[in-house]
């Protein structure tokens, strides 16, 4: 068995290289890592400018981010754009691009129009199918016919007057330009928030427009019930008016026949303490009946001496037999 030298035995050249070897390796292999779209393809365009493009914002396609511009190349007349989408978009033959801005800061994003049937050759889309917002050699050519009806004498005054007032404030350009970078970089960094916003935003609308006909039903069992609670507030307010009607006449008859209820509500104190006094006389009565009626009770009960005094006085069977009443 092969023995291993100590560290410390090394040949410190060949540690050397070794070691530079396996970092360069692991340099060229973070490299390409970080080249490598995973579940991704490339593919490029042909645009007349950049107008504004830079690497690194947003590819979208149907308004859904869907890739990232990766390289921007300048050529002869035009520029070549290198960009990245998901392998589910597949690109026909007359798919078109367009650069458009995303927000007024200066914010920018490449729609991808995917159309046609098979593949797009070479993965390019030429610079018949590209568009950008603005041509530049189109502006400075309609610039030069503006300028040239202008007076220039004016023009020179105007300028004068506007180096003046940016003299005068430059000590406050100076942070709003500052501000508006800012809010500039603020905007950018959550540009992938307002693509999300605008996505859920479009769900929202569709799903609304789905379910309209249910909406429109919904609105008219709403107007149903406002018609229904408008009939039951107007029978509850002619309910109150009829009440009040009612108090009305009641005050009335109390007030047209007040003068003959006082001698009968007297006269009907007096009825009542009668029969109290009545009552009360009644209740006695009773008291003193209930002993004389127990008596009464025990004497005609079951006990014999009732019987036999009183048989010479009611009829017996016998007697009633012998006088032919049997």
């Amino acid at each position: 068995m092969r023995s291993v030298k100590p560290f410390s035995e090394r040949d410190p050249f060949r540690v050397g290289v070794v070691a530079l070897a396996c970092v360069v390796l692991l340099a060229v292999g973070v490299t390409v890592l970080s080249q490598v779209h995973f579940g991704q393809r490339s593919y490029t365009a042909i645009l007349a400018h950049t107008a504004g493009l830079r690497t690194g914002e947003s590819v979208e396609v149907a308004g859904v981010p869907s890739g990232e511009v990766t390289g921007i190349e300048l050529r002869d007349r035009d520029v070549e754009v290198t960009f990245t989408l998901d392998r589910a978009v597949e690109l026909g033959p007359t798919t078109t691009a367009e650069v458009k801005v995303a927000t007024l800061l200066g914010t920018h994003y490449l729609a991808v129009h995917p159309r046609g049937g098979g593949s797009l050759p070479d993965d390019q889309i030429p610079l018949a199918q590209t568009s950008v917002p603005y041509n530049l050699q189109d502006v400075l050519d309609q610039g030069t016919t503006t300028l040239q009806r202008l007076d220039p004498v004016e023009l020179a005054d105007a300028l004068t007057a506007v180096s003046g007032t940016l003299e005068r404030s430059s000590g406050a350009i100076g942070p709003a330009l500052t501000s508006v970078g800012r809010l500039s970089a603020l905007v950018e960094k959550r540009s992938d928030q307002t693509s999300a916003l605008l996505v859920a935003a479009r769900q929202v609308s569709q799903l609304l427009s789905s379910n309209t006909r249910d909406i429109y039903g919904l609105m008219q069992q709403t107007t149903l019930v406002v018609s229904e609670v408008t009939a039951r507030r107007q029978a509850i307010s002619q309910l109150l008016v009829r009440t009040r009607t009612l108090s009305d006449a009641l005050t009335g008859l109390v007030r047209d026949t007040r003068a003959d209820l006082r001698p009968a509500l007297a006269d009907l104190d007096t009825a009542l303490a009668a029969l109290k006094q009545e009552d009360g006389r009644l209740q006695k009565a009773l008291e003193l009946t209930a002993p004389a009626m127990r008596y009464v009770a025990n004497a005609t009960g079951t006990g014999p001496w009732l019987d036999l005094l009183s048989r010479s006085v009611i009829p017996t069977d016998d007697q009633q037999c012998a006088v032919g009443r049997c």
